[in-house]
Parts: structure tokens; sequence; C-alpha cells
């Protein structure tokens, strides 16, 4: 009877990398500008928002009337928020330095992620750990859409009539098959892009609902989708504890916590469409 080997513990595989997703179309997380935006958030005044442009004839004899001025644009603010990542393990035997790793590792993996659920939905935690309504919160409705193709067009659009420089397209990545399906999407380093050249983020944090409303069940025809101006984005330092004082020594367990501090910024506006799903293809 052969003798029973227990499986050697070896070092984990290279990690993956990071999804596609808002990180690699935002600008952004940039450092903190100052370390009080921890607490406080940030606030400027952008340049790329105005949508005002005014014509005037040149003719013989010349026209009467005076040039307009356009006023200045509106403020864009941005609120703290943290995210979390934690490890615990037992008497397996890692080093501080090991467990320090691997939750930090986690937060890389992860904090994508939870930003996207800040931006597109915010959160209502019954834990006690508060509320945040989502960027997208205010979104202004460009009326329903029948098909993705009509969907794009119409969000397209919205940035267009509004005069906006750097938009964004967001979609929940359940969606990502049926832009394909309609030959909608052109790669775009490591994410898509439209026909028009606006990138799409297909964000795993994203829920597919609308302003106010729930996200689509397995059985729903439709969701949301965004489009939006630029996201800014600004993040802290990684912090980790000191693991000495988070490792149970009644039990051998020990806890770790990584914690980082974003700031998220939505510049020009918000517009979106429910678009019903389907599976035609476009000729």
């Amino acid at each position: 009877m052969a003798a029973l080997i227990p499986p050697g513990l070896i070092p984990a595989p290279t990690p993956p990398q990071r999804p596609p997703g808002l990180f690699d179309v935002a600008l952004g997380p940039m450092p903190m500008p100052f370390p009080e935006a921890e607490g406080g958030g940030v606030q400027y005044v952008p340049d790329a928002c105005e949508d005002d442009i005014f014509l005037y004839s040149i003719t013989c004899p010349p026209v009467s009337g005076s040039k307009t001025f356009s006023g200045i644009e509106a403020a864009v603010s941005g609120a703290p928020f943290a995210v979390i990542t934690s490890y615990t393990c037992g008497s397996i035997g890692w080093t501080f330095a090991e467990v320090e790793q691997r939750v930090r590792l986690r937060m890389q993996l992860r904090e994508q992620r939870a930003v996207e659920r800040r931006v597109w939905q915010g959160w209502n935690l019954s834990n006690g750990q508060g509320t945040q309504a989502g960027l997208f919160a205010n979104a202004t409705n460009v009326g329903d859409t029948g098909c993705a193709t009509e969907a794009i067009a119409k969000l397209e659009q919205a940035l267009a009539d509004n005069a906006v420089v750097g938009g964004i397209i967001h979609a929940r990545p359940y969606m990502a098959p049926h832009l394909g399906n309609g030959h909608l999407l052109e790669p775009n380093g490591r994410g898509w892009k439209t026909h028009n050249g606006t990138p799409i983020v297909f964000g795993q944090g994203y829920d597919g609902s609308a302003p106010g409303g729930s996200p689509p069940t397995s059985g729903s025809a439709a969701e949301a989708m965004y489009a939006t101006g630029r996201v800014l984005l600004w993040g802290g330092d990684t912090v980790v504890p000191p693991l000495q004082q988070t490792l149970n020594r009644d039990t051998n367990q020990q806890y770790a916590l990584a914690e980082r501090v974003f700031v998220a910024a939505l510049e020009c506006g918000a517009w979106y469409t429910n678009v019903t799903r389907n599976c035609t293809t476009a000729p």
C-alpha cells in the first residue's frame, strides 16, 4: 500500500492583471493633491464643460450688436471614500511580510471594482458604514432605446449636443457581447471604444441600474447605459496597520486590513438610456 504523501506548499503563481475597467479611461487615480483631501475631498473649476458657441456674419454693411461672453463654468467637487480589503489566516505559518503582501495584492486587484461601484450606484450599507450616492444619480434620461446600436447613437449624440470633450460610455459587462454582436466595438488599449472613438467601460463594479432604480434581474430585458464627461480619480497611499497589532495570540489567527482613500469627480454631466437587450446582428 502506497504511503500517503501530503501536498507540498509552494508560492502562489503570479497573480493576473487587474481587469480592464474605469482605471483605464479615467484621469487617474492621481496622487492626492494635498493631505487634507483625504478628509474633505477636492473642488475645482473645469475648463472643458462650457458648451456655448456664437457666430456672427461678416457682411457689408457690418452687422450691429455686441459679442457675447460666457460665464465661468460650475465648480466640480469630489467627496472622499475609503476602500478596504482584508485577509485572515490561521496557523499555516505566513510571515508578517507575506500576509501584508497578500492583503496589498487584494487591494490592487479589487480597488477598481469598488471605485466603479461608487461612481455608478454608490451604496447604502446596512452595517453602519454609511451612504453615498453614485455620481450618476442625477443623470438625464435621453429616452429608452430598443437595441444596443440605438443606445450608442443616443448617448454619443447627447455628448455631442452638450459639447462634452473627453466623454465616456459606461455599461456593465453583460452588455459587452450585445455591443460586440452589433459590431459596435473597436479595440482601445486594454478596452474598447465606439466607431466614433468614445471609450466604453464595462466595469465589474457597475450594476446596470438607472438612477433611483434597481439592478436588472436575470429575466429583465432592459438595463441602463450611461454617457458622461471625464471621470477624475485621486487615490491616497494604501495603508496596512502593523500586523503585530492585529494578531490574535490566543488563537494564532492573523487579521490584516488594507485601506485606501479615494476621491472621485465627474465633469460636465451624465446621460442615460434604458436599452432593450437583443441578439440581432447589424447587417
